[in-house]
């Protein structure tokens, strides 16, 4: 079974990864999101940015030193999504350190998802406190460089 970080690494394609997007709130996080993933096939009918906003609504998802998780259960997903965003600039994100985010990485999972689930959240952390990789991942400049640095440090 693929470890948690192994698992971001091949849910992330440069499909899924927005660069220097620009927006200045959750809110518009969130509906870029909802934009990206409700424009795919088979995607359409699932309500992204409303599932997270009402996920936001029961606490912040910004875990501190620029980093934030914004995830979601959706009824009827039948595999989990992923979609890394860094902001043009950093954005509030009502993190416990108080600093805004400046990597956003979003997940959706099935709405039966539990341990699975949780130890996505866990793995996701993890690699975001490895202060190099931060900063390696903030010098790409296009989603394909950013997606091959996923791939590398998640092997």
């Amino acid at each position: 079974m693929p470890t948690p970080v192994k698992v971001l690494a091949e849910l992330l394609s440069a499909e899924n990864i927005l660069l220097d997007l620009d927006v200045s709130t959750k809110a518009q996080v969130f509906d870029a999101v909802g934009q990206l993933l409700g424009s795919r096939p088979g995607l359409s009918t699932f309500r992204f940015a409303e599932s997270l906003q009402a996920r936001e609504d029961l606490g912040s998802t910004g875990l501190g030193q620029g980093i934030a998780v914004p995830h979601a259960r959706i009824k009827g997903l039948t595999q989990a999504l992923a979609v890394f965003i860094r902001p043009r600039a950093p954005i509030p994100f009502d993190a416990p350190d108080g600093k805004p985010v400046s990597n956003i990485v979003v997940i959706f999972v099935p709405e039966q998802a539990t341990q699975a689930h949780l130890q996505l959240l866990a793995g996701i952390a993890e690699l975001f406190q490895n202060q190099k990789f931060r900063e390696q991942l903030g010098l790409c400049a296009d989603a394909n460089h950013a997606c091959q640095q996923f791939s590398e440090w998640c092997k």
